[in-house]
């Protein structure tokens, strides 16, 4: 039995070191090294697990530097010429030593682990973000971001300092993985008071603070780290276990200091004379770790064994049991004083898994595999067990950091206390100078955001950290004068209004860093992205071609459900659309304007003269609204029906468009086949080019949106769908003894969403779980296929289907039913399986499309591969053979609907991107 949890988490960072102006550069080995020894094998690992099954769950934090130098084209050339460099010292070594008794096989055990890091590279086209973003949406990995440069944030002098920190972080971190992140790696663990109201602005769910952080906390934490509290402004703070710390972290009792694990400071790049090592070592004369060493820690003395790699893993092996059997000791401990699972959070820096600890990740491999195969405690991420405990104590967080001392010495002292005044300096002018210049374009646009990216670099958190721990003082001091240096030239420029073309593109080059930084971030008027509630009052007109009674698909309850929410936070909503035979051309409805074409004005038969009688009707219907109500602050538009009528009502009224795509032409057909599906594609392309900003309802439909209309990521907004839970309460029908058991499907029948699969897995479920019944809720032209399908299948008697229901009907379908099952092909969201979730039933979805962002498989439903009918009636015989396991997803699915997917939660978020473009555009 479940008694806690772990949460681990890897905090990968490196400075932003990258040289095009020499061949090699010294500190770019930082880099080359730490993905042979860290995150290479470390994705190895992952790989490894993924592929034997084991459901592991680890926090990952990415700094924006180390990503975009893993991003690189030049680093990446760079560190395949230092791999191969690398192979042809381990063959020479394998030459040279291949007499010697003790050292032999360490030759090649290196050879044969670079090579296959090199062909684990090659397999990855020489990118590691591809393949940890495909980790974390398969449900392995939390992917999580830290400040833009890594800067101490304790230290900087002004609130758009922090502001700039974080956003640029969350606009790159969003590039590259198509949503923004739950939480964020405080540099340095480093808070002070204030910053979670920033953090809030910023919608972050959670940081890290180190113990003490924790312990110090007023009033007194009730669990101490073993749950997360709670800042003032509503930002949850995990705190570092010390036990498990301790036990990886100290190289004297902990693990890394087992005499069988490899001497980090022995290296033949000391120990070899310079006329054989000479040519791979920079300028062929400086002494550098190469990553061959020969050694066991042995002891405290000079003499030092031979390496084992096999005696080595075996110790790994024993260290992850060990590590397992103290962490569930503390667990059974803590969950006696506690009325939640306890949380032990083990937060580590991901370079001491290979670099520091060079069998770090064959024990976490071995962990991984013990916890899979443990009772007593599961892995958890910080983002699922704020799922499960979403109410937590609210504490005041003193200022802290995980560095030496515990608060801000190591950043600041006599060895590097001259570097503030620069940067306070700097700070202070970058806000003036972007006051002085609100609409900047061109080249003093330019060369305002280059001043923007040299202050950052400047405000790396490793230039202070370098200079006290007195390693490359040289090279560290270099580069924060290089950058103040530069953020000053580009200063003057400005302020002369005399910008040398020459010399910005001079600059700028140096720096393939933070490509959509914008220079605003850091006005003092201003802040970077305003929480929705602070900014309501717009006068919104919505254009949707369908809206309730009209409902022919999910559209019309999702522009219903948004207006209604936008409205009761205190905004002005218009919606123009369709007529209905029972509604005038005017009514209020739940707050909202609704003003709907009249029936005269939509005579035509054929379909697109149709759709331009209504584009046509919408524009005049807008001015007239324009004339009775007042401007508009914005058109919200949905979906290509009303593209036209969007794009000339903002050229007429000169306002922002917000366009929401929610499904694509190609996407509901897999391609594009006809002249009609072409010439519809094509006015989804001109929607998309001609918003400002577009929303898209999940991760799936962001990429295809950007993919399909060659949109920037920066443009598009993810914000699901959502429902009202209170609406959806059916009463749960309770089943005698033997009584057949009930699936049900609720949709439009149409081939993309899939219940044919259904329907021909229904042998396989009569086979698997005895009597069962299949209600199909929806109509559409497929039916009669779809009914000839279970006739010839010999299960017609077990299909019912039940028509268009309403939203009492459906409730009533729901309570009767066992688990409702939704086996898509194509869906970009999926807003019946949010229902029956919030319903109370047990879902199957396919793994496919925005469904992945709805149902973690295994934790609140299962997921089967699309077009799978053996796979889905293995899940679905699973749910309805197991009921304790049913009822366990539904409470978590329940819970998962509630925090995640409500209207007014949505409506905020949806207010933030009118907040944005109507910043966008003044």
């Amino acid at each position: 039995m479940n008694k806690g949890y772990l949460a681990l988490v890897l905090h990968g960072h490196l400075p932003y070191v990258r040289h095009p102006e020499v061949p090699e550069m010294l500190e770019e080995r930082w880099l080359f090294e730490a993905l042979t020894e860290c995150y290479l094998p470390l994705l190895n690992v992952f790989d490894s697990l993924q592929r034997d099954g084991v459901n592991f769950r680890l926090t990952l934090s990415l700094s924006p530097t180390l990503i975009t130098m893993l991003d690189d084209e030049l680093l990446q050339e760079r560190y395949l010429k230092h791999l191969h460099k690398s192979i042809k010292l381990a063959e020479l070594e394998q030459k040279r030593l291949q007499n010697d008794p003790h050292y032999r096989h360490l030759a090649g055990f290196y050879l044969e682990t670079l090579v296959k890091i090199k062909e684990q590279y090659e397999q990855y086209s020489y990118n590691l973000i591809k393949p940890l973003k495909q980790l974390q949406e398969e449900g392995f990995l939390e992917i999580i971001t830290t400040c833009a440069t890594h800067g101490f944030l304790p230290l900087m002098a002004s609130r758009s300092s922090w502001q700039a920190q974080i956003q640029t972080a969350l606009q790159l971190y969003t590039r590259y993985f198509d949503q923004p992140p739950a939480g964020i790696w405080l540099p340095e663990c480093a808070y002070t008071p204030g910053l979670d109201e920033v953090l809030k602005e910023y919608r972050i769910s959670y940081f890290f603070v180190d113990t003490h952080g924790i312990t110090h906390s007023r009033p007194a934490p009730l669990y101490g780290t073993y749950a997360p509290v709670c800042t003032r402004a509503g930002v949850a703070a995990f705190g570092r276990d010390p036990d498990s710390s301790r036990q990886v972290w100290d190289r004297h009792s902990g693990y890394p200091g087992d005499p069988w694990y490899r001497e980090f400071y022995r290296d033949i790049g000391y120990d070899l004379d310079l006329s054989y090592i000479g040519p791979f070592l920079p300028g062929n004369n400086i002494r550098v770790d190469t990553g061959f060493k020969y050694h066991r820690i042995t002891g405290n003395g000079q003499h030092k064994e031979p390496y084992l790699p096999a005696m080595a893993r075996e110790r790994a092996a024993r260290h992850a049991e060990d590590f397992l059997h103290q962490r569930c000791r503390q667990i059974e401990q803590a969950a006696c004083h506690m009325d939640r699972h306890p949380l032990v959070v083990a937060p580590y820096d991901a370079e001491l898994f290979g670099h520091w600890w060079y069998e770090g990740p064959a024990w976490l491999n071995f962990l991984c595999r013990e916890i899979a195969a443990c009772d007593i405690l599961h892995m958890v991420t910080p983002a699922e067990y704020l799922l499960e405990y979403p109410d937590n104590q609210a504490v005041d967080i003193p200022m802290c950091s995980w560095g030496a001392g515990g608060y801000n010495e190591f950043w600041l002292n006599p060895s590097n206390d001259w570097l503030y005044k620069h940067l306070h300096r700097a700070e202070d002018k970058m806000t003036e100078l972007a006051d002085s210049h609100p609409k900047a374009k061109d080249l003093t646009a330019r060369c305002l955001n280059q001043a923007a990216r040299e202050l950052l670099l400047a405000q790396s958190s490793d230039w202070p950290f370098i200079i006290h721990s007195n390693t490359a003082v040289e090279y560290a001091v270099r580069r924060f004068k290089n950058h103040i240096g530069r953020f000053n030239i580009l200063a003057q420029m400005l302020e002369s209004s005399n910008i040398d073309p020459e010399i910005l593109e001079a600059i700028e080059t140096r720096s393939k860093f933070l490509p959509d930084i914008d220079y605003h971030i850091y006005r003092s008027h201003t802040t970077a992205r305003r929480p929705a509630t602070a900014r309501s009052g717009y006068r919104i007109l919505m254009l949707s071609w369908e809206y309730p009674p009209k409902t022919v698909g999910g559209l019309a309850r999702h522009v219903h459900d948004l207006s209604c929410a936008l409205a009761a936070l205190g905004d002005e909503v218009h919606v123009i659309t369709c007529p209905v035979s029972d509604r005038g051309i005017y009514s209020l409805e739940r707050g909202v304007h609704v003003h709907r074409i009249h029936p005269d004005r939509l005579t035509a038969q054929n379909f697109m003269e149709w759709v331009g009688q209504l584009n046509t009707a919408m524009v005049e219907r807008s001015g007239k609204l324009a004339e009775v109500f007042g401007t508009f602050d914005l058109v919200h538009a949905h979906d290509w029906l009303v593209g036209d009528a969007a794009g000339k009502i903002c050229d007429q009224m000169a306002l922002p468009l917000v366009a929401t795509i929610h499904a694509t032409e190609h996407g509901r057909n897999q391609g594009l086949y006809t002249d009609l599906q072409r010439h519809i594609h094509s006015l989804e392309q001109e929607l998309a080019n001609r918003a400002d900003l577009i929303i898209g309802c999940s991760r799936y439909m962001g990429r295809e949106i950007a993919r399909l209309f060659n949109q920037p990521a920066d443009k598009i907004n993810i914000i699901p769908n959502g429902v009202d839970i209170d609406s959806i309460s059916p009463d749960r029908e309770k089943k005698s003894p033997g009584e057949e058991k009930s699936i049900v499907f609720l949709g439009r029948l149409v081939p993309e969403k899939g219940v044919q699969v259904l329907i021909k897995a229904l042998p396989l479920i009569l086979q698997q779980a005895g009597p069962v019944k299949l209600h199909i809720a929806g109509k559409g032209p497929y039916q009669s296929e779809l009914a000839k399908l279970a006739r010839d299948l010999g299960v017609a008697g077990q299909v019912h289907f039940n028509g268009f229901v309403n939203d009492h009907d459906r409730n009533k379908l729901l309570g009767r039913s066992d688990v409702a099952v939704f086996p898509s092909l194509y869906e970009p969201f999926g807003i019946v399986a949010l229902e029956a979730m919030a319903a109370g039933i047990p879902v199957v979805v396919s793994d496919t499309g925005g469904l992945r962002d709805i149902i973690e498989h295994g934790i609140d439903g299962y997921c089967a591969p699309p077009g799978d009918p053996a796979m889905l009636a293995h899940y679905i015989a699973e749910l309805l053979n197991n009921p304790e396991l049913a009822r366990h997803f539904t409470r978590r699915a329940r819970r998962n609907v509630a925090v995640k997917f409500n209207w007014q939660q949505i409506a905020s978020d949806t207010l933030e991107v009118y907040s944005r473009v109507r910043l966008k555009i003044s």
